[in-house]
């Protein structure tokens, strides 16, 4: 029998950070055999017969709040687990509700950056010595009281790779962690520090070389809440030659109609887009669109949750992204905390102006998440009259209609409260 495994559950989006996690195990633990499994009803049946190959299994979660019923869903079926299997979890909402998670029944927490503390656990694990010195990590005492270990140093990400070359486990390159802006309603800046920190170009560029020449690997793709600001002291200020520079690298290698820049799943704020930015997208990638995130049409709404950007900074970058011959993708959020009929009326009207230049939007409803300072705020309440406008909208063909999908996930959070609650 194999002395220790580890398998990771699979949830959607959380793909990105597993495969992250996964490069670093490859890297520090390369003997440990990983498996990855998709979560839902069936898991507990799966993780039980993986179990039985090992003398030690951890089970891996990592996730997000708007996954939190599929979790559930997931944890129910695991229940009550094999003798040799422990528990763990990781991710923006671990992190913001560590008590409340645990309580899900976690061994252990591993809060905000993982890299490090992450195989560190699992050393301890698979050792049976206790955990309770490890930075970043969180787990309950003997008498069931919370214990926080303190926070690590902010990781290098050069100093990790960005996913699995082994496992085959490709994920776009995560380019920039942190966020100097710190709205209110994003965990980002909350839980991965208000300094942008950059993976250099030389990384990027390694890591996808030896996925190209390993397993034959095809695109590049780049998670940032600001693309255009790659590279930029101060991480509000666009560094446009820093940004060329990975653009020429990694095109160079993956090929430009391999090279996507901007899309999904990254992001640019309004105002850091600029006419040559543009040039350079075009020039280096082969992506359509770019997506911006706007999220109000009310100046106050914008002040009160930290944007940093003016509703002229979101028609003007729409009206650049248009012009360029791009498709721009402009999210919103209805049910922000205290939006009134104004706020809404505003945001309604910038919807349809964004619109008549051809853009296109993507909805989202207010989720209060763990660890911000709207945590605490109630779900947005999506209003009659806002759901009229937005399938309307879809109808036209003038909104994504992903909307739809986030009405379920709000009505699906609002299920498991009471059992969190309980």
């Amino acid at each position: 029998m194999t002395q220790n495994g580890v398998i990771f559950v699979i949830e959607g989006y959380n793909r990105y950070s597993i495969a992250a996690l996964a490069g670093v195990l490859d890297e520090v633990m390369p003997e440990l055999p990983l498996h990855f499994l998709n979560g839902g009803e069936r898991l507990g049946s799966q993780v039980a017969d993986l179990a039985a190959q090992y003398q030690q299994a951890v089970v891996a979660c990592s996730f997000m709040t708007p996954q939190l019923p599929q979790v559930i869903t997931s944890l129910n079926s695991l229940f009550p687990l094999p003798d040799n299997v422990s528990l763990i979890a990781g991710g923006p909402h671990p992190s913001g509700d560590p008590s409340g998670t645990l309580r899900l029944g976690f061994k252990a927490l591993v809060t905000g950056e993982g890299e490090s503390a992450f195989p560190e656990l699992l050393r301890r694990i698979f050792a049976e010595k206790p955990f309770d010195d490890i930075p970043n990590l969180a787990f309950l005492d003997d008498d069931g009281l919370l214990r926080r270990n303190r926070r690590g140093p902010w990781v290098n990400l050069d100093d990790y790779p960005p996913f699995s070359v082994v496992h085959r486990k490709m994920a776009a390159i995560e380019i920039t962690r942190g966020c100097p802006w710190a709205c209110t309603f994003c965990q980002t800046p909350f839980f991965l520090g208000g300094k942008m920190r950059y993976r250099s170009v030389d990384k990027v560029v390694y890591w996808l070389r030896q996925a190209r020449e390993r397993w034959g690997a095809r695109y590049a793709r780049f998670i940032s809440a600001d693309c255009f600001c790659y590279g930029s002291p101060d991480g509000r200020t666009p560094n446009l030659e820093k940004v060329e520079h990975l653009l020429y690298e990694v095109s160079a290698l993956m090929g430009r109609e391999n090279t996507f820049f901007g899309s999904f799943p990254s992001e640019v704020r309004p105002g850091s887009v600029s006419q040559k930015g543009l040039e350079l997208l075009k020039k280096y990638s082969v992506n359509d669109n770019i997506v911006i995130g706007a999220q109000s049409g009310s100046p106050q709404m914008l002040k009160r949750i930290h944007r940093g950007h003016s509703v002229e900074d979101v028609l003007e970058t729409a009206e650049l992204v248009v012009g360029a011959g791009l498709r721009c993708i402009v999210d919103f959020i209805f049910g922000l905390p205290d939006e009134t009929p104004e706020d809404r009326e505003l945001t309604i009207n910038l919807i349809n102006q964004l619109t008549a230049i051809g853009a296109t939007i993507n909805s989202h409803f207010f989720m209060p998440l763990p660890g911000t300072p709207l945590a605490n705020s109630v779900m947005g309440a999506p209003d009659p009259e806002i759901l009229l406008f937005l399938e309307n909208l879809t109808t036209e063909r003038h909104e994504l209609g992903r909307w739809k999908g986030r009405l379920k996930s709000i009505a699906a959070m609002e299920e498991v409260i009471p059992v969190l609650a309980g």
